[in-house]
Order: structure tokens, then C-alpha cells, then sequence
């Protein structure tokens, strides 16, 4: 198995950000008003959150962590068409994690990256495209919308009658 040194510090910053952002939003001020805006925007303004100042940070921020997620994904395959493949396949680790939880995206991702290589490796042989990575992940989403739409980690939505 080989490892590369970029593939090591793409891990521990990618771990970085995780942390800090689980950190933030959950023992600060403003962490706990991006949760609040989250969970309802009425609500949070009825107790003076800003909303504008809010989606500020929260689009900072996502374009921020998008940005190094960019450079480390460039400077290891560099920048071609082929990317949008790969980032296509955001939305079925987002539907195996739960669109609510940060730790089930993780997971999602490693589930599918795991299950894409096994699969290849098991049943790909009986499809003769040898392309079976490229659509693995969206069949393992559509599994998941069909018996647990909410995700691994989603909150299940109740709703009252």
C-alpha cells in the first residue's frame, strides 16, 4: 500500500477542519447562532440574531474550507474537466451522512469510497464497462432514500398531525 506525504497532510488538515468546526459550533457564541439561524430563522431573530451577518460567515466559511479542499485536491491530481466527476459525488456522501451532521459526511465518504473499491473489486467483473465506480455511489444513495432518507447521522423528520 502506498501512501503519499501529500495524502498524509491532506488527512491531518482535513482533521483540522473538522475539529475546529465542530468546536466552533458547538462551544461559541456565534457558533451557537449559526446553529440557532440553522434550526429556525424566526426564531433566531426574535432573539436578535442578525441574519445577515450570519450568512455572511456561513458563506465565508464554506468557501474557505471549499478553497482548501480545491488546493488539495488539485495539487494531488492537478485541475481538469475530470473534477466534476468527483464532485458530483458530494451529494451521495451527503445522503448516506445525513445533510444535518457534519461527522455523518465523514463517514458517508468513507463509505462510499470504501464501498466503490470493493465493489469493484467483487462485482466488477460481471460488468464488462469496468466503469462501476463512477455510478456505485449514486445506487448506494438511492438504497439509502429508499429505506432511510434522513441519512446514517440525519435528523428523522416527525411531523405531527
Amino acid at each position: 500500500m502506498y501512501v503519499d506525504v501529500l495524502n498524509i497532510w491532506a488527512t491531518v488538515i482535513a482533521v483540522i477542519l473538522v475539529v475546529s468546526l465542530a468546536l466552533f459550533s458547538q462551544y461559541t457564541k456565534t457558533g451557537r447562532a449559526l446553529r440557532a439561524v440553522a434550526d429556525d430563522h424566526q426564531a433566531a431573530l426574535s432573539v436578535g440574531i442578525s441574519l445577515r451577518s450570519i450568512w455572511i460567515l456561513v458563506w465565508a466559511i464554506s468557501g474557505f474550507i471549499a478553497m482548501v479542499a480545491g488546493i488539495m485536491w488539485g495539487t494531488e491530481s492537478g485541475v481538469q474537466f475530470s473534477l466534476s466527476l468527483i464532485a458530483l459525488k458530494a451529494l451521495p456522501v451527503l445522503i448516506l451522512g445525513g445533510f444535518t451532521s457534519i461527522p455523518g459526511a465523514i463517514i458517508g465518504g468513507l463509505l462510499i469510497g470504501v464501498g466503490e473499491k470493493l465493489a469493484e473489486i467483487y462485482i466488477g467483473g460481471y460488468f464488462d464497462t469496468g466503469a462501476l465506480e463512477n455510478w456505485f455511489a449514486y445506487v448506494m444513495a438511492l438504497v439509502f432514500l429508499l429505506f432511510r432518507p434522513q441519512g446514517l447521522f440525519g435528523d428523522k423528520i416527525i411531523e405531527r398531525v
